[in-house]
């Protein structure tokens, strides 16, 4: 079965706020994520680089309605990969907690001997770092108790 979409979503014991400031804050999504982040500012077209700080990735912010959804639209990129990619967080409510899921759309425009070995490739990178990211919420949760 071809893939189009990888869509990933977890559960966090954490206010929807909590969970959004660790998806566009850049410090701490280098902290669940592991890899260098920068968002210039939380605002539609804002550059975001992502990836080695000497070879990163180009994009720009193309959604943000805090504290429900954050969208990312990273263009073709040499070195990385030539397809327009889509990646949206929607942030909903949950049992007194937020989930969180994760849709990154393009897949379809790779060609057919390599759509399925990206998506899941993806797929398996995004089940990671939302487990990453559901640790670091919970963890932080709660107020520092440190004066």
């Amino acid at each position: 079965m071809e893939q189009s979409s990888v869509v990933r979503s977890i559960w966090i014991a954490a206010p929807r706020e909590r969970v959004w400031d660790a998806i566009t804050d850049s410090q701490q999504l280098q902290q669940w994520w592991g890899d260098y982040w920068e968002i210039s500012a939380v605002e539609v077209g804002a550059t975001v680089k992502f990836g080695e700080p000497e070879d990163f990735m180009l994009a720009a912010v193309s959604v943000v309605d805090p504290p429900r959804e954050f969208g990312i639209q990273w263009p073709p990129q040499e070195q990385y990969h030539m397809i327009d990619i889509t990646t949206t967080f929607l942030l909903d409510e949950e049992n007194n907690g937020t989930r969180i899921t994760v849709t990154e759309t393009g897949f379809d425009a790779l060609p057919d001997d390599i759509r399925q070995k990206r998506y899941d490739q993806t797929a398996s990178g995004y089940e990671t770092v939302l487990k990453d990211l559901k640790e670091l919420v919970e963890g932080k949760s709660g107020e520092s108790t440190s004066s």
